[in-house]
């Protein structure tokens, strides 16, 4: 997912585990201390000891030779960012702790038909009040937007009409999730005998079960369900909560396994691995996971709980898209596995993994993926996006005329038009 600036650092420390680094110090790190601490770090915790089959000591070296043309903490960060891509995994990021310094957009940019395109503005943003709108399109990209927050973007637009303008905005910090607690939910009646529940989720964060459990109280009753999972980033196991009201499977949904566990099993994942690893039901923390996966020495299976008369008989509908993230795409791809549940949409983001953040030196932190992700079958879900059952794809005309094809789409299913 394409995000502004001021939200790309803690997106990517959106994690399943939950842990956070320490508090950014006042000393300066070196470009050698910097590098030295992210290789260190990825050697030590990387999730696959294969590397995704990368030779990482030669890609360490060759990257190492051109420290001495890293010139600044911009640079610095380039180089370590191509070096990491090399080993082609989400949740591996390395960024400044350093509060408030850079800021972008504050606003929701993603790729729509190959060209970057706004979809949301944070309330009160400068953006807003300056008139960057909706279905924006961000002339030559989104690279130059960055800079030291409060200082001013020359931003070119192309708008819904075909014309250009210039807009000067201030560079904001717009902190993720953009609500807190990042979940909504409501009820339409589209017929006298029929209403229609609706629950978007953009997070999936600890506190997310109890939210589910509201949610689902609520909307039991309603005679058809809409989840929309299509701006959610990731979070972490609370997934499982809001899934279990849906999911008829008593065996296990997925393992989770780490380095350690891992590295002695020295061959791939099989469902007898799956089966044999620690049964968590109802733990639902980041820290819970985390415990989890040291009492099982790295591996750890996860399993739906059994709701009962609570759980929703009715036709469920599943939004995704590429904003569809991390834990997100955990839930969508359950969903679509053990659940009777119709995904509706665009195919997710392809960035199923466990990451942790770690600091590495004074100011700068790093997330790596620590944990992998398997089904209850032992097939390799990490980094594997979900596909739909109906493709809807979202398109800039669209967004521009204030339209939503998907939700269209899913009112149409259960309403039978």
């Amino acid at each position: 997912m394409r995000l502004n600036s001021s939200a790309a650092a803690v997106a990517a420390a959106s994690i399943l585990l939950g842990t956070s680094s320490a508090a950014a110090q006042s000393k300066t790190a070196t470009p050698a201390e910097v590098f030295d601490g992210v290789v260190k770090t990825v050697s030590e915790q990387f999730y696959d000891p294969s590397f995704h089959g990368v030779n990482w000591p030669d890609v360490q070296a060759r990257y190492r030779a051109r420290l001495d043309k890293v010139t600044d903490d911009a640079s610095l960060q380039q180089l370590i960012t191509q070096m990491l891509a090399e080993l082609k995994s989400s949740h591996l990021y390395v960024y400044r702790t350093t509060p408030g310094v850079k800021g972008g957009l504050a606003a929701r940019i993603e790729p729509v038909e190959g060209t970057d395109t706004v979809l949301e503005l944070a309330p009160l943003s400068d953006a807003r009040t300056k008139g960057l709108r909706p279905g924006d399109r961000i002339v030559g990209g989104v690279a130059s937007l960055e800079g030291p927050a409060g200082t001013i973007a020359d931003v070119a637009v192309q708008r819904c009409d075909g014309a250009t303008t210039q807009l000067k905005i201030r560079r904001e910090r717009w902190l993720f999730p953009e609500e807190h607690p990042g979940w909504r939910w409501a009820r339409i009646r589209v017929a006298p005998e029929k209403v229609i529940g609706y629950i978007r989720v953009d997070r999936f964060d600890d506190g997310a079960a109890e939210l589910a459990d509201q949610a689902m109280e609520e909307l039991g009753k309603t005679q058809g369900l809409v989840i929309d999972v299509r701006t959610n980033s990731g979070g972490n196991i609370s997934a499982m909560r809001l899934a279990s009201y849906f999911i008829d499977h008593d065996g296990p949904a997925f393992a989770l396994m780490s380095r350690p566990y891992l590295e002695k099993l020295g061959r791939p994942v099989t469902a007898a691995d799956v089966a044999e690893a620690p049964k968590v039901i109802g733990r639902y923390r980041g820290e819970d996971v985390g415990e989890a996966l040291a009492k099982g020495h790295g591996a750890a299976t996860f399993y739906a709980e059994d709701l009962g008369d609570k759980r929703y008989r009715g036709p469920v509908i599943v939004l995704i898209g590429p904003g569809t993230g991390s834990a997100a795409e955990g839930f969508a791809w359950g969903m679509k596995t053990y659940s009777r549940a119709r995904l509706v949409g665009a195919p997710t983001a392809g960035a199923i993994l466990s990451g942790d953040n770690f600091e590495i030196a004074p100011t700068w932190s790093l997330t790596v993926p620590v944990a992998g992700h398997w089904s209850g079958e032992g097939k390799d879900l990490n980094d594997k996006p979900v596909t739909p059952h109906e493709a809807v794809p979202e398109t800039r005309a669209d967004i521009c005329a204030g339209r939503d094809r998907g939700a269209e789409r899913a009112i149409a299913i259960l309403t039978g038009g």
